[in-house]
């Protein structure tokens, strides 16, 4: 049994190419983020290597999200600590809303509307790839919506994007159904759902097997180091797909949508290996005051609260 996890672990690694700091940014997320953030950069090789990563890829991904401002560092004596710095802070909690949701939103019918053309034409591109990442979708060249439920503080939004002066705020009711049929192939090509469904597809394809090989095994024939690599390359794999969801409601989904079953297969295995990876995690990593302090009463609120806290 514990052959056909390693297999599967190393065939998850080989079905698609892995960016080094898109992995870290998977394992600061998932593993750190409500432990302090901080570790020290051996911890971090010590965590990859037996996946078959090597010392040198961890360090290279570490730098250039330090680069990027995702990640501080602190030296003491030989030893490099790196840190999730305050912009770092912000994307995991934007990401984590949406990576850690237990259902599809609910919504109210109305629509948030953002008008870009007091934008020049720098500033626009700035803000559709950044309201694209937070779930809106391109009507045309100059709007940017999404369904209500998406935002709750538009005003803020803008405020936080530097777009107070280039956007104007509509919010705006669907009264006639008689354009639903429109409205949804609208929908449908302002957020790429096509793609997003066969990426969710592929994950299905991928994680399915897990799911029932993890149904016919005991705790104790899979090791703690197995959970936590199950878990980080579960966690990145679903990353990278339900971050180009822009979760939107079911009214405005295909028939059969997989982005529930993907949610659904991704909550279940979780929940089978999160006790063991934690423990792992904490018995591998080190801070600059010693060992991680346990995960915040948040990190447990996970996929609706299914994940069981561990006795101190």
């Amino acid at each position: 049994m514990e052959t056909k996890l390693s297999q599967f672990i190393q065939h998850a690694i080989q079905s698609q190419p892995i960016s080094g700091t898109s992995l870290i940014i998977s394992l600061y997320g998932d593993a750190l983020h409500h432990r302090g953030g901080e570790v020290w950069l051996g911890s971090l090789t010590n965590l990859l290597e037996p996946m078959g990563f090597t010392d040198r890829f961890v360090r290279t991904s570490v730098f250039r999200l330090q680069k990027e401002s995702w990640l501080d560092v602190e030296k003491i004596g030989r030893r490099s600590y790196y840190r999730i710095s305050e912009r770092g802070q912000n994307q995991f909690r934007h990401a984590e809303s949406k990576i850690y949701q237990s259902e599809q939103p609910d919504w109210d019918g109305k629509w948030d509307l953002l008008l870009l053309e007091a934008a020049n034409k720098e500033d626009k591109l700035r803000l559709k790839k950044e309201l694209s990442w937070l779930g809106f979708g391109q009507f045309n060249t100059s709007l940017m919506a999404a369904p209500s439920c998406a935002q709750s503080d538009i005003p803020s939004l803008l405020s936080e994007l530097n777009a107070a002066e280039h956007a104007i705020y509509f919010r705006a009711d669907y009264p006639s159904a008689r354009s639903e049929k429109n409205l949804k192939e609208l929908v449908s090509n302002a957020w790429s759902l096509q793609e997003v469904a066969e990426h969710y597809h592929q994950f299905i394809l991928l994680f399915r097997p897990l799911a029932l090989l993890l149904k016919d095994i005991t705790d104790k024939q899979i090791s703690p180091a197995q959970c936590f690599q199950l878990r980080l390359l579960l966690i990145h794999f679903y990353r990278r797909v339900i971050l180009k969801d822009p979760l939107l409601p079911d009214e405005l989904l295909p028939a059969q949508w997989e982005g529930q079953i993907a949610r659904h297969l991704c909550t279940n295995i979780y929940q089978r290996v999160d006790q063991a990876a934690t423990q792992y995690v904490s018995q591998i990593c080190e801070t600059t005051v010693g060992e991680l302090p346990q995960p915040s009463t948040s990190y447990y609120r996970r996929f609706g609260g299914v994940l069981k806290e561990i006795a101190a």
